[in-house]
């Protein structure tokens, strides 16, 4: 178990602790327990690091050892408005964080079948994913579509496929609205489909 001490230079707010359960602590997993904070990297960056009367800046270095499993940093900033954000994000608290809780975020999300087939989908067909993105994003535009009876309506092929595919993402929606949509679009699927399911966010 390795701790890792934060003060503030010039600042008289509490330290901040984290604790690691491993000896295996380097400035990414410093950088990754400020993120949890709200610190984002631009800001990080921002920050210097000071230990033992040296800055820390080798991203390889252990920041704690079996020999010194506790270590003090302090955090030398200028940025006024930084040094208020680290006072009202970090040091105002009383509770420390520790190392394993930037996994759980991850672990949980990884637990969602839904985000495993996004994952995989993006991994091995990653053209889908701008694809998928043009249908959400780029079809939210104010076109003022008129309701038809049926008899106006003349595209019923085009109709049946566009249900097809409605149906196997789950949106359900009336006949006359996709009707409506397809004459309007001259049986064109594609700006139907992007149309409708823009309108469904």
């Amino acid at each position: 178990m390795a701790t890792i001490v934060l003060k503030l230079v010039g600042q008289l707010k509490n330290d901040y602790i984290i604790k690691s359960s491993s000896i295996d602590f380097k400035i990414p997993d410093l950088k990754k327990c400020l993120n949890i904070k709200k610190i984002t990297d631009e800001e990080f960056s921002k920050i210097k690091f000071i230990s033992n009367g040296s800055t820390l800046n080798n991203y390889e270095d252990n920041l704690v050892t079996l020999e010194q499993p506790e270590i003090t940093i302090y955090m030398f900033v200028t940025d006024k408005i930084l040094i208020e954000k680290l006072i009202s994000n970090i040091f105002s608290f009383e509770e420390n964080i520790s190392i394993n809780d930037t996994n759980t975020p991850t672990i949980n999300l990884c637990k969602d079948p839904d985000f495993l087939t996004l994952l995989r989908i993006c991994i091995e067909k990653p053209e889908y994913f701008n694809k998928v993105a043009n249908y959400i994003t780029n079809g939210n535009i104010s076109y003022k579509i008129k309701m038809i009876i049926k008899e106006e309506f003349t595209y019923h092929k085009e109709l049946n496929d566009m249900k097809t595919i409605l149906l196997n993402i789950n949106i359900c929606r009336n006949d006359i609205l996709l009707m409506s949509v397809l004459q309007y679009f001259e049986g064109n699927i594609n700006m139907s489909l992007r149309y409708i399911i823009s309108n469904t966010q």
